[in-house]
């Protein structure tokens, strides 16, 4: 089980920053019969060796929520991640996989602030595509200021691998994130960190904005990401069901043809309260979750790497589980989509 904030000690540099995760061997999946395989009998951890060719998929949690809690937001997101399994061991397994093909890499120990914690999920982003190369990461928070590391672990990773080092981000959130922090970060200042940090290989036009919505956006920071070039897609011109898929689409596939790597981040509270009810800060309305679904199962088909990342599931507040199905269901469109 993964500690709260402050604790937990960990040798920092290659395989050592694998102790800043901890897997609760507690809360493994129930075993299935043959003919009835669900997600969970494919799970492996770190204490099980997993061999690199083996590994398809790694799923990482973020248990902490204490950026939000320092924007005054309502807490219980740092349940997400164990909240999340639940739901996702349970979905039918796709054909063919096997046992350990999929690394349950546990939770982050989080520091004692936010920004400590940002900089060891960067380390444990960047040391497990370095281990598994070849497997999709998807990371589960969690408040959303954690989407700060997980690029940043990303743009390391690429620009060790060498080449024009370029990612992509589309985030799908209803508030523009830009912020400016004094002190610890919160979960309102991510994207603005990202744009100004070298290492995150992020530049404006590479960073999709999409769902934001003008009652949630102050002008001011709407002006600072236009001076940056970020593209923003508001709410209202997106569109339901098939336009907005479509929009969805195109963003993805804009990015994934001239950037190194790229990633769909999804903060839940950009869906409406009728559909995402176990969030920080719920709204009327939002956009569409079959559109992200569909944006997920295209991720997972681009020819570059990627990596899919949902914050925000706070199950204090989640009526009849909607949200962390919700979740489960995108993360489990990515993971069995094939190229």
């Amino acid at each position: 089980m993964a500690k709260r904030d402050g604790e937990g000690p960990a040798k920092k540099g290659g395989t050592d920053t694998l102790r800043y995760v901890r897997f609760d061997t507690t809360r493994r999946p129930p075993p299935r019969s043959r003919d009835d395989l669900r997600m969970g009998s494919l799970m492996v951890s770190l204490e099980g060796n997993p061999s690199a060719d083996a590994v398809q998929a790694i799923l990482l949690g973020v248990a902490s929520d204490r950026g939000a809690g320092l924007r005054g937001s309502r807490l219980g997101a740092v349940d997400g991640p164990q909240r999340f399994r639940e739901y996702f061991w349970r979905l039918h397994a796709p054909e063919g996989w096997k046992a350990g093909s999929i690394l349950d890499a546990g939770d982050l120990i989080s520091a004692g602030r936010t920004d400590e914690t940002h900089a060891r999920l960067g380390e444990v982003t960047d040391v497990l595509r370095g281990r598994f190369p070849k497997a999709r990461l998807m990371v589960i928070g969690g408040s959303q200021d954690n989407l700060y590391g997980e690029i940043l672990g990303l743009g390391r990773w690429v620009r060790r691998n060498g080449g024009a080092a370029r990612c992509g981000l589309v985030n799908i959130d209803a508030r523009p994130d830009a912020f400016v922090h004094e002190g610890e970060p919160h979960d309102g200042t991510a994207i603005r960190r990202l744009l100004g940090e070298s290492a995150s290989q992020l530049s404006g036009e590479n960073t999709v904005l999409w769902g934001l919505q003008r009652s949630e956006s102050s002008a001011k920071h709407v002006r600072f990401l236009r001076e940056q070039g970020v593209v923003m897609r508001w709410w209202p011109d997106l569109g339901e069901g098939r336009t907005a898929t479509t929009s969805l689409l195109d963003e993805l596939s804009s990015l994934t043809a001239r950037c190194t790597a790229v990633a769909l981040s999804v903060d839940l509270s950009a869906l409406s309260q009728a559909q995402a009810p176990g969030v920080a800060e719920p709204i009327a309305t939002g956009v569409p979750a079959a559109a992200i679904v569909r944006g997920a199962e295209a991720l997972a088909s681009s020819p570059c790497p990627t990596q899919l990342s949902i914050y925000g599931l706070n199950p204090r507040f989640d009526r009849d589980g909607m949200t962390g199905r919700l979740a489960a269901r995108i993360a489990w469109s990515y993971i069995t989509q094939t190229r």
